[in-house]
């Protein structure tokens, strides 16, 4: 949660500066992995290539803010077919996940786990808004 009208802050009265930082984060994180996470100009989210990594969702009242992303850190994706489920409604466009992007890259398969992709999420939250969290 965060007061978008703290005067303080370097924080701006503005959902989609808000929108955009979160994506921010999540692009962050992801560079950390060596993933290369971008922004669609026509969609919100994170995207790898044509395919969503992350899905972000955000609320605000009196701009206090509260938010929401999902990254697919390695989740089982075969519900995700195309032919079944069309993700956010967005033709021609898929699904991925860290997991599935890593696997292709690391000679032993590895991928992190939630836990330290967590903490990778943390480290990019006080990073992008300039604030510590304990």
């Amino acid at each position: 949660m965060l007061d978008l009208k703290n005067d303080s802050s370097s924080y701006k009265a503005d959902l989609h500066w808000y929108l955009r930082q979160i994506e921010e984060v999540v692009i962050l994180t992801l560079e950390h992995y060596g993933i290369d996470g971008k922004r669609d100009d026509a969609n919100t989210g994170v995207w790898v290539g044509k395919q969503k990594v992350a899905a972000v969702g955000i609320s605000s009242s009196r701009w206090i803010t509260t938010h929401g992303f999902a990254l697919n850190v390695d989740p089982d994706l075969s519900g995700f077919d195309t032919s079944i489920i069309l993700p956010c409604g967005i033709e021609g466009r898929g699904v991925t996940s860290m997991g599935e992007i890593l696997r292709n890259r690391t000679p032993d398969n590895s991928v992190p786990n939630l836990d330290d992709v967590a903490s990778v999420v943390m480290q990019s939250m006080e990073t992008i808004f300039g604030v510590t969290i304990q």
